[in-house]
């Protein structure tokens, strides 16, 4: 039992010593937070502020394995050309840009990609 009244007794004596020592440590703490405040112009009102959440950062990317029973995502190759270079895949619903050409009377064959077309646009672009 005499060992435990001594160890309280220590723990009030160095409870002392750290108010002691924070006490006179405080003016001098004091003055190289407001040094460094200054050198990077931070104010009070920013310290008062609570500080943003750190968003939980994104997990690396895995590589694309393929799941059974489901079939890989393909990209379909555009079938359908706009007048101002639009593109459509001929797949979902029709875009925008086309639904007011029909409507203006034009058809969708009007702006399909046709094999000939795209041979003889990818063979001058290779001029």
């Amino acid at each position: 039992m005499n060992e435990l009244v001594k160890l309280r007794q220590q723990i009030a004596d160095m409870e002392k010593q750290a108010a002691e020592l924070q006490r006179k440590s405080r003016p001098a703490v004091l003055a190289q937070l407001r040094e460094q405040m200054a050198a990077y112009g931070i104010t009070a009102e920013e310290l008062s502020r609570p500080a943003p959440k750190a968003r939980p950062k994104a997990a690396p990317a895995k590589p694309a394995s393929p799941v059974k029973g489901k079939k890989p995502v393909v990209s379909s190759p555009i079938k359908y050309r706009g007048p101002e270079g639009q593109g459509w895949t001929g797949r979902g619903t029709a875009p925008k840009w086309l639904n007011d050409l029909v409507a203006a009377g034009n058809t969708r064959e009007d702006f399909l990609i046709r094999n000939d077309d795209a041979a003889a646009s990818g063979s001058a672009a290779a001029e």
